[in-house]
């Protein structure tokens, strides 16, 4: 027998057995650390400006004037494939609604990393660049050019970042190509 157990009165003894059953219990009610990318939800959005002729070229994906809606849970991490298929130079925005029709969009994103680079140039036609953010806040949101002028011409779409919604949709269905993962 240990030394202390010997010396130690028989209260004290329950004390310390009593503390060390109740580290070891803690220490195994704490969760393993999180594997990373486990419970994740990630929902990747392809949006390609200046698909439709008909319009000018002031579209995403063919849509106009919020026609498009994409709907995204709350907290879930969004990734976007954005691409200018048209002469026209165009960028991307996730901007609040109100500034789906104003002649020159804020400079500043609804979420960090939800525009392009060269927001009010825009990019060239073929250019491509993935933009990757949280969708932490519900609400409507738009997907707007921020080429000035371009949103007010129409090319704006929807964004909702719904606490209600378990998957990510898009009306009209097919509208964008969306794949979660």
């Amino acid at each position: 027998m240990l030394a202390w157990m010997v010396a130690a009165p028989k209260w004290r003894l329950a004390v310390r057995w009593g503390r060390t059953v109740g580290i070891l219990a803690a220490a195994m009610a704490v969760p393993a650390a999180p594997v990373l990318g486990a419970g994740t939800h990630t929902v990747e959005i392809g949006i390609v400006a200046g698909k439709s002729a008909a319009d000018g070229g002031f579209d995403f994906n063919g849509y106009q004037r919020g026609a498009m809606t994409v709907t995204v849970p709350t907290g879930w991490q969004v990734v976007v494939r954005f691409q200018n298929v048209n002469a026209l130079a165009h960028s991307l925005i996730i901007a609040p609604a109100s500034a789906a029709q104003q002649a020159a969009p804020p400079s500043t994103p609804a979420f960090p990393g939800a525009m392009t680079k060269d927001l009010a140039s825009g990019l060239p036609k073929g250019a491509t660049q993935t933009l990757t953010f949280a969708a932490g806040k519900a609400g409507t949101y738009a997907f707007v050019c921020g080429v000035p002028g371009h949103a007010v011409a129409g090319m704006w779409d929807k964004l909702v970042v719904s606490g209600a919604a378990k998957t990510p949709s898009v009306t009209p269905a097919g509208a964008a190509a969306v794949t979660t993962r």
